[in-house]
């Protein structure tokens, strides 16, 4: 069972009655250019509806420090990063009873992982992660992208491909 949020549909004047899915997650492991991928998918998120409500797709790459095999992190180093990120995307998608965010998708390969998230607002989450950057509180190098994208179309293929 989902969420019922009440959300204010950016840059409108209206309040959208949303359900928000309950997370369900799919791992894939898989390989790209001949490396291995690790790829987590909320599979939840593929019949959501509406999309442009999270039409901003924000996407976080942070890279591994301590390497193993084929640019994949040791298991401490990604224990380590996974928690940084858990707590970065608990800021992220705020409030869970009326998210900002909706977690879409983790990806591991060659020495980074990436982190996607659908927004509501944009604002809040590119000033809180301007404000890592910029006080340099960060662990490891990261940088991320804000695109509106509110079809979903650069994120399709995480649902689509993994059910």
């Amino acid at each position: 069972m989902g969420l019922l949020s009440s959300l204010l549909a950016c840059g409108q004047n209206n309040t959208k009655k949303v359900i928000i899915p309950e997370d369900k997650f799919a791992v894939v492991h898989s390989t790209y250019d001949g490396t291995p991928a690790v790829i987590v998918v909320n599979t939840s998120l593929r019949k959501f509806k509406p999309k442009d409500i999270f039409g901003w797709s924000c996407s976080l790459v942070m890279n591994y420090k301590d390497l193993a095999e084929n640019g994949m992190p040791t298991s401490e180093e990604s224990e380590f990063v996974y928690q940084y990120l858990e707590g970065l995307s608990k800021q992220i998608i705020g409030d869970p009873s009326h998210p900002n965010a909706l977690y879409l998708a983790r990806v591991t390969w060659n020495g980074t992982c990436e982190v996607i998230w659908q927004v509501n607002n944009p604002e809040p989450v590119n000033e809180f992660l301007k404000g890592i950057i910029e006080s340099e509180t960060y662990p490891r190098e990261f940088d991320y992208k804000m695109e509106y994208d509110a079809k979903w179309n650069n994120v399709s293929w995480y649902l689509q491909k993994f059910k």
